[in-house]
């Protein structure tokens, strides 16, 4: 979607009185696209990478321990807490193999990964998010907490790692 001057202006200005907004939040109040909002977002908070790296940060993603996946539709957020299983790629879909996550995401469809780095409900977040063409968020992958809920470090430097390694290149 192309964005207009004044829908543009109006998002800058709400992430800027209120920086952190839940994105989704953000789109349906502006009439626009999740991925619409993330564009606004400064690049100290958000760094993207093509969607053809589904399958590879997916695999990554399944080493990292507990993580929390997060599926926001507007009438449901679903989170569910525990180590992202391996999987495969077959038929435009990406298998999960295991639990407390199973299915099938349609990798095929993935257009862009986004590394989110940025606070929400007053607490730092790390998130990996997937977008499809349509601009909608498919699912995010956010670091885990400890039993203080302090982000568990291994993860953040595995999250830096693969983000820095994957952007510099584009």
């Amino acid at each position: 979607m192309t964005l207009t001057e004044t829908q543009s202006d109006a998002i800058r200005a709400s992430l800027q009185s209120n920086p952190g907004a839940v994105l989704e939040d953000l789109a349906r109040e502006h009439g626009v696209k999740t991925r619409d909002v993330i564009y606004w977002l400064p690049e100290s908070e958000a760094r993207s990478i093509d969607g053809g790296h589904f399958e590879a940060v997916m695999r990554e993603l399944s080493t990292w321990g507990e993580l929390t996946l997060v599926i926001n539709t507007g009438d449901v957020i679903l989170e569910v807490r525990g180590p992202l299983p391996g999987g495969h790629v077959s038929q435009g879909y990406y298998n999960l193999h295991g639990q407390p996550v199973g299915g099938h995401l349609k990798a095929a469809n993935c257009d862009l990964i986004v590394f989110v780095s940025r606070k929400l409900f007053q607490c730092d977040t790390h998130s990996v998010q997937f977008y499809n063409r349509q601009g909608d968020c498919m699912f995010k992958v956010y670091l885990g907490r400890d039993a203080q809920r302090r982000l568990i470090p291994k993860q953040v430097e595995r999250f830096l790692a693969l983000r820095d390694a994957l952007t510099t290149d584009q």
